[in-house]
């Protein structure tokens, strides 16, 4: 069984657990449940406001390589759609394609959640350069 195979199922195991948790609960422990994990979810806890888009992005991980796309982006981290995504701590280098040009971007980066949807990557070591480069993408996206 790989590893995304034995998450998958822990995560079906935690949801079975929640699901039959919050059924016991009357209809007022439901509610008070359901506003204090909407509070919990919609804090915003990203230093920079992240830029929907849909840039392309190769990324290795080891001696594997990938090639993704990024969903959303800011100075300091981005989302990657992925069916298979790395576990929460793990260091990726990723190569962000610029639209309309020739070279990339190359940025460090670790993994700080996963979802089934993809991943959320933090970047490490921007330097002012590369702060400059992320900063006129940015500007680029509606």
């Amino acid at each position: 069984m790989s590893l995304s195979e034995i998450k998958f199922q822990k995560y079906n195991i935690y949801m079975t657990k929640l699901f039959n948790l919050i059924i016991t609960l009357n209809p007022e422990e439901q509610r008070f449940l359901l506003k204090n994990v909407e509070k919990l979810i919609l804090t915003e806890k990203r230093a920079s406001a992240r830029k929907v888009c849909r840039i392309p992005v190769r990324y290795f991980y080891y001696e594997r390589v990938f090639n993704n796309f990024i969903l959303n982006i800011s100075r300091n981290g981005c989302f990657i759609e992925t069916q298979k995504p790395l576990s929460v701590r793990e260091k990726i280098l990723m190569d962000i394609q610029l639209d309309g040009d020739d070279q990339s971007i190359r940025i460090k980066g670790e993994v700080a959640h996963a979802n089934r949807m993809g991943m959320g990557i933090e970047f490490e070591e921007v330097s002012s350069n590369l702060l400059e480069k992320l900063g006129n993408l940015l500007y680029k996206i509606i």
